[in-house]
């Protein structure tokens, strides 16, 4: 039974178009996050997980993250959300650990790709730059404060 012109598409139809949608979204996924996960298991038995770490860890016990923590902040930085997180999955961070680069990374992320973006659109795209990156880094020094124990 056709629908007539203008009527709003049926369940059916509405079901299978969400279903291609969700499998496309799937594919999409699936090519950041394993391959990720892939490179990260590489680096980390070659021990160059390790090594960031050792480099950036001065850095990054300001937000009181290990310095392996830096690999998923320059993802977000510089590519994208999902990649930060496959490579946080593959860290075993704690939940205050997760939120605080949750945080941070959702103030700041993509920034190559948004900051082009911005100023093709004529916004003033340096200075959003810099006002994102700080907010992500005073947001993250804050919710280390909030959500991460030094106790432990």
């Amino acid at each position: 039974m056709d629908t007539p012109p203008g009527a709003p598409p049926s369940a059916r139809e509405r079901l299978r178009r969400g279903l291609r949608r969700g499998r496309h979204t799937c594919w999409v996924l699936f090519r950041v996050t394993v391959p990720t996960f892939v490179v990260m298991d590489l680096l980390g038995r070659l021990g160059a997980i390790e090594a960031i770490g050792r480099v950036c860890a001065p850095v990054m016990s300001l937000f009181r993250l290990p310095g392996e923590a830096a690999i998923v902040v320059l993802l977000a930085f510089l590519v994208n959300v999902y990649s930060a997180a496959a490579a946080l999955g593959s860290l075993g961070a704690t939940v205050g650990q997760v939120m605080t680069l949750g945080l941070m990374i959702g103030m700041a992320h993509a920034l190559v790709v948004e900051t082009i973006v911005l100023k093709t659109a004529g916004a003033r795209a340096g200075r959003l730059l810099l006002y994102r990156l700080a907010m992500s880094v005073l947001v993250g020094w804050a919710a280390s404060r909030l959500f991460i124990d030094v106790r432990r």
